[in-house]
């Protein structure tokens, strides 16, 4: 049996077409997860969060206030004002999200603090940003800053 030549002029191109929609290095770039924002490492006190029953940072936290501490591009630690967290958080410009429910937690019991106040306004919170020379974080809901942390090496 002889391949007739006009199988070729249809095979070829289709296989040259394939080829060419094949990810290359350069394409893959820009899909790649975002890199660790080095402006968020290091331990991030807090420093103001939306009011929770009328009670603000103060009021709500009068052993120690909470902190956030970004280990890498995905793991962040800290206190919640009574009890040490650990968990997980994604980045995707300045889009962030706290994986609060998967969190976990040392378990002492602290009196007159609402542990759950912290980690409830983080679960909320979608954006974030860096100003004043990288010593404040703000971190939005929408377009509202539900919390704003200050560098702790800063204070």
């Amino acid at each position: 049996m002889k391949i007739k030549p006009f199988i070729f002029l249809i095979i070829i191109p289709f296989y040259l077409g394939c080829e060419a929609n094949k990810p290359t290095a350069e394409s893959t770039e820009n899909t790649k997860p975002m890199q660790f924002d080095k402006r968020l490492e290091g331990k991030w006190v807090l420093e103001y969060m939306t009011p929770v029953n009328g009670k603000d940072v103060k009021q709500l936290y009068k052993i120690q206030k909470p902190f956030l501490n970004f280990v890498d591009d995905t793991k962040v630690a800290g206190n919640n004002g009574c009890n040490n967290i650990a968990g997980e958080y994604s980045l995707s410009g300045d889009i962030i999200r706290f994986e609060t429910e998967k969190f976990i937690s040392t378990r002492m019991f602290c009196e007159g603090v609402d542990e759950k106040a912290f980690t409830g306004i983080l679960k909320t919170v979608n954006r974030y940003d860096v100003i004043e020379d990288d010593n404040k974080l703000l971190l939005l809901t929408s377009d509202i800053i539900s919390m704003q942390f200050v560098k702790a090496d800063s204070i």
